[in-house]
Formats: C-alpha cells, structure tokens, sequence
C-alpha cells in the first residue's frame, strides 16, 4: 500500500508538476508586463491542476510531449479505482490504528483484534490495484496516454502485477 502511494505521488511530480513548471518557465521568459505574469502564472495552476496540456513523452527533452492527464473526462474509470484504493488504504490505516497489536501468549504471537478486517482491506485492495493495473497496460497497448508507461514501470518495478 505503501508503494502504492509513492507511485502515485512520483507520478504527479514527475509527469505533472515537472511538465507543467517547465512550461510554466518557457512562458515566463516571454512576458513582458505584470498582467502576462499573472495570466502566465493562472494558466500554469489551471494545467498543474487539470493537466489539459501536453504531457511528458520518451524523449531526452523532460519538458515535452503529448497526451492528456488524469483528470480528463475520459479517465474519470481511472480516476475511481485509484480514488477506491486510496479509500481502502485510509480503511486499513484506520482498522490499524484503531486499537492496539498485543501479545498472545499461548500462540507465542504478536495479535491484532482486526487483524481479520485487515485481510479484508488488503485482498481489496491488491484486488484493485490488480484491476488497475490490467486497465493502465490495455490504454497504453492502445496508444492512449504514452506517458501512463512510466506509471506502470514505477508500479510494477519487480513484477509484482505481471506475475499474477
């Protein structure tokens, strides 16, 4: 789960926030008088936060490319399953911190009383980030969104979703 998170968060600096402050840099070379920096700097935020703007290719050049973000209209399913796992990490945290691990003596064993919802949580969610994973690999056969390549190279590092 925990990877889970750093992946997702490596790819907005990488892929969004790095583009974005790229081109938010070549913008502001060219302006010439307050008002273009504020407008330079209003259309940075709106791509930063909506990434309707080129997005990172396989190039040596980090600051170029094409394609759309994840919060376009067309990867609204994307954007659910990765919403309902991160809804299942908060779960689990939760069921974690709830109460307190304890050490039971006849089992000479550390227990955890919901240890059982935990599984629970867990197999949920490697259930959809299994999911996810098959959703991303049958975009990026089809040429849709390039750079979602480098979120399944980070995601899948060791052949953790391949092997299954």
């Amino acid at each position: 789960m925990q990877h889970f998170v750093k992946v997702i968060q490596g790819y907005i600096a990488n892929q969004i926030l790095h583009v974005t402050w790229c081109e938010f840099g070549n913008k502001l070379s060219s302006v010439g008088n307050l008002e273009e920096i504020h407008r330079t700097h209003a259309e940075y935020l709106n791509k930063a936060i909506f990434r309707q703007a080129p997005i990172l290719s396989f190039t040596s050049d980090t600051c170029s490319g094409s394609g759309q973000g994840l919060l376009t209209e067309k990867a609204a399913p994307v954007m659910n399953i990765i919403h309902s796992i991160f809804s299942l990490i908060l779960k689990f945290r939760s069921q974690l911190i709830s109460q307190s691990w304890s050490f039971d003596a006849g089992k000479q064993m550390a227990v955890h009383p919901n240890f059982g919802l935990m599984q629970q949580s867990y197999n949920t969610f490697k259930y959809y980030s299994h999911f996810l994973f098959k959703v991303v690999t049958k975009l990026v056969n089809r040429g849709y969104q390039p750079h979602l390549e480098d979120f399944l190279l980070r995601i899948n590092f060791n052949n953790y979703y391949k092997d299954n």
